[in-house]
C-alpha cells in the first residue's frame, strides 16, 4: 500500500479508539489532584514499558536501516530531543511535582489489574507478531496524540487532557510539560514509520498488520478504561 493507504488504514484504527466507551469516559472524568497522580502513575508504567516493546520489535526484525529507526525513535525518548535533555520519563517526573508526587513516588507506581495486562500483551505482540505487525501496533500508539488526525474529535491524547487539566486544576503550560511535549513530539513520531510499511510489508501481508495494529487499539481501551474506573473512585 502507499504512504497514504496506510495513514488512512491505520488512522482508522486510531479514531475507533477515540470514539470508544473507555475513551469517552476516560475523557469525562473531572480531573482533581488524586485522579491526576493515578493518571501519572499509570502513563510512567506505560513509558517505561515501552522502552522494552520497542528493543523487542528491532531485534525480530533483520533490516539494518529499521533498526537505526528504532533507535533513532529510542534514543529521543531514553536520553535527549528538543522536548527534554533527560529522556521523556523526566517530563513526568516534573508534572508529578505538580500534583505532589516525587520521582520516588513513580518509580515506586504499582500497575492498576487493567495496566498489568496491557503491558503483558502488547509484550507479547513486539515479542511473537511479525516485526512488520509489531512496527505498526507500537508505532500507532504515537497516533493517540496526533491533532492532525484527531482534530475534530477534540484532538489527541494530550491535547484534550491539557484542556481538561487547565480547565479543572487551572494548571499553566509550564505546569504540564509532558502534555505540552508529547502533542508535538508525537507528530514527529507519527510519520516516522510510515514508509517502513510500505517498503517491507509484502502484497498480501497488509490485513495482518492492519489487524495487529486495531489489536494494539483494542488494548489501549482497556488501558484507559481501567485508568477511567480508578479516577471515579477517587476523589
Amino acid at each position: 500500500m502507499t504512504p497514504q493507504e496506510w495513514r488512512q488504514m491505520l488512522g482508522e484504527c486510531v479514531r475507533d479508539l477515540f470514539q470508544s466507551p473507555e475513551m469517552e469516559q476516560f475523557y469525562s472524568v473531572k480531573m482533581t489532584q488524586r485522579r491526576a497522580q493515578i493518571y501519572l502513575l499509570q502513563l510512567s508504567l506505560y513509558v517505561r514499558k515501552r522502552r522494552d516493546f520497542w528493543p523487542q520489535v528491532a531485534a525480530n526484525c533483520p533490516e539494518f536501516d529499521v533498526k537505526q529507526r528504532i533507535m533513532s525513535h529510542e534514543y529521543e525518548e531514553l536520553i535527549e530531543d528538543e522536548h527534554s535533555k533527560h529522556g521523556h520519563l523526566d517530563l513526568i517526573f516534573r508534572q508529578g511535582k505538580e500534583v505532589g508526587m516525587s520521582v520516588e513516588d513513580i518509580l515506586a507506581a504499582e500497575p492498576l489489574p487493567t495496566t498489568t495486562a496491557a503491558i503483558y500483551a502488547w509484550w507479547w505482540i513486539a515479542r511473537n507478531r511479525t516485526w512488520q505487525e509489531a512496527i505498526a501496533a507500537s508505532t500507532i500508539a504515537e497516533w493517540t496524540n496526533d491533532d492532525r488526525l484527531l482534530g475534530d474529535l477534540g484532538g489527541g491524547n494530550c491535547t484534550r487532557l491539557y484542556k481538561n487539566w487547565k480547565r479543572d486544576l487551572n494548571f499553566s503550560d509550564a505546569q504540564m510539560p509532558n502534555f505540552t511535549a508529547h502533542s508535538k513530539a508525537d507528530v514527529k513520531h507519527s510519520d516516522m514509520f510510515i514508509d517502513v510499511l510500505e517498503k517491507y510489508v509484502a502484497p498480501g501481508r497488509e490485513q495482518d498488520v492492519l489487524t495487529t495494529a486495531k489489536e494494539s487499539m483494542d488494548i489501549h481501551r482497556a488501558y484507559f478504561g481501567g485508568i477511567a474506573q480508578a479516577m471515579e473512585k477517587a476523589a
